[in-house]
């Protein structure tokens, strides 16, 4: 075997070559993925022993069990972001949890934000019935608030100081300044939830999906013009 061949096969097989490079990379994108379903195990648990019920405890367990999806989300984000810069030396997981801790601290008012909204739609369902017009009204206003989350936690991302109001107002006037990215948002999310119920492939998409899934949202952001709506509302 010539010297040249084995050079190429140790760019290849090496410890440092492609196929081990490819290995850490997807290894980087499950610790992300893991991390943000670690978050997500309060609503699982509570899904599985409760269920979504018209009862007062069960709406709220509910509310509560999605306190932390606003930190986690934002984590991933900022885990993603890592994930296309660095890839396999990106440290996703100790990324992943060290902007969590910081969300938590600085991002509260997101967080019950989200658990509030949970409540009151889960009352207005109760309250008003689940016909086809309340269903319909519920499910416009979650899509709504979903938007504006994803935009705020795109506009912290991007190192903004922005808070409370002030943060919901900007990524509120980024969403109308780039309706085509929210699309996108709800598309990706929606297209991440449908891979985690797919028999056989679900349980492997759970670890799989999430970080996948904000990687293509940040892409998306750098190529459809997210920086320049968020330069243009001056957040």
């Amino acid at each position: 075997m010539s010297a040249v061949t084995t050079s190429k096969i140790g760019r290849v097989l090496g410890y440092d070559g492609a196929i081990a490079t490819l290995l850490l990379t997807v290894f980087q994108y499950f610790l992300a993925s893991a991390s943000f379903v670690a978050c997500l195990m309060p609503a699982l648990v509570f899904q599985a022993l409760v269920g979504w019920q018209l009862t007062h405890l069960a709406l709220w367990l509910g509310a509560v069990s999605l306190l932390p999806l606003a930190p986690a989300l934002q984590a991933l984000v900022i885990a993603a972001d890592r994930l296309l810069t660095q890839g396999a030396t990106a440290h996703a997981g100790r990324v992943f949890w060290r902007a969590f801790a910081d969300a938590v601290r600085a991002r509260r008012a997101a967080a019950l934000a989200v658990g509030a909204g949970v409540l009151v739609l889960g009352y207005d369902v109760a309250l008003l019935g689940a016909d086809a017009e309340v269903l319909l009204g519920g499910a416009a206003l979650a899509a709504v608030a979903v938007v504006v989350l994803l935009s705020s936690i795109f506009v912290v991302a991007a190192g903004s100081e922005l808070r409370g109001v002030a943060l919901a107002v900007a990524a509120g006037r980024i969403a109308l300044l780039r309706p085509h990215l929210a699309l996108v948002w709800l598309l990706i999310a929606g297209i991440a939830v449908f891979a985690t119920t797919l028999p056989v492939v679900g349980a492997v998409a759970w670890f799989s999906a999430p970080a996948l899934a904000a990687v293509g949202a940040v892409i998306c952001n750098r190529t459809l013009g997210f920086a320049s709506a968020h330069e243009r509302v001056g957040a």
